[in-house]
Formats: C-alpha cells, sequence, structure tokens
C-alpha cells in the first residue's frame, strides 16, 4: 500500500480503494434499517439502473458503493461513489 498522509480527509484514501473495485452496490433505503441491495460488474450497469428506479418513483434513496478488495485488507471494503 502507498503511504497516504495523514493530513488528507479521506480524499486520497478513497481514490485508493477506487483502483481496486471489483464490483458495485446499489443500497435503496426501504424504511427503518430496511434496504434492498443488487449487485452489477460495471458502474454503467448501476448508474442505468438508479436511472430506472427514478422514473418509476420521485426520489428513491439510493447510494452506488464500489465494493474495494485492496491488497493490504482480507475483506471488502465499500466505498460510496458518484
Amino acid at each position: 500500500m502507498k503511504n497516504i498522509e495523514d493530513n488528507k480527509n479521506g480524499a486520497e484514501y478513497d481514490e485508493y480503494l477506487e483502483g481496486f473495485i471489483e464490483s458495485y452496490c446499489v443500497t435503496k433505503f426501504l424504511g427503518r434499517g430496511q434496504y434492498a441491495k443488487d449487485y452489477f460488474t460495471t458502474i454503467e450497469e448501476a448508474r442505468l439502473f438508479v436511472e430506472e428506479l427514478n422514473k418509476k418513483e420521485a426520489n428513491p434513496r439510493v447510494v452506488i458503493y464500489g465494493l474495494s478488495r485492496p491488497p493490504h485488507a482480507t475483506e471488502l471494503v465499500s466505498i460510496a461513489v458518484k
């Protein structure tokens, strides 16, 4: 793992994690601790899915996460992507 400067606000670490994204997860808030999750292999597929949700309902509460597996971690690390 390259050295990440301590004085950064996390953006540098997020950039590092983005380099190891394996897949994407779209998480939709259903209410009070309940979420629906759909998984995709590319960011384009995830974004198209979110566009379809936006057509079906007004302002769905969704977040696209990148599932990253950096070399320093043994588990997947999720990172919100734009």
